[in-house]
């Protein structure tokens, strides 16, 4: 499950970025091959204890979206059409589909609790 090695990396940002410092929040922007209800197991799990322990994980989903030339088909992935980086399963016909590399996770925002 790479979505946990994904997230194990984005607290390791996170709390770099904020010094140690207690976060209130966290604002992240992830492909929808990442379902969200993994997204935040792996947020609560990773972040029980430390800086990130109480702060609040948005976040907003993006669409990866490919176009089949074998079908014609033209729309998003979802997680299980995804079968290697910059590589899908057609959802329509099951052909093979690229699409430019992406950032399954960006990060937009940490803010640290004040006083």
């Amino acid at each position: 499950m790479h979505e946990v090695s994904l997230v194990a990396e984005l607290v390791d940002i996170v709390v770099e970025r904020s010094g140690g410092a207690p976060v209130a929040l966290v604002r992240v922007r992830h492909a929808t091959t990442i379902p969200s209800d993994v997204l935040d197991q792996a947020w609560a799990m990773l972040t029980e204890e430390g800086p990130l322990a109480d702060a609040v994980l948005e976040a907003e989903p993006f669409e990866i979206r490919v176009a089949c030339t074998a079908c014609g088909f033209a729309g998003p992935v979802g997680h299980d059409d995804v079968v290697a980086p910059s590589i899908a399963s057609c959802p329509a016909c099951g052909g093979i589909v690229t699409f430019p590399p992406t950032a399954e996770i960006e990060l937009l925002e940490v803010r640290t609790r004040s006083g």
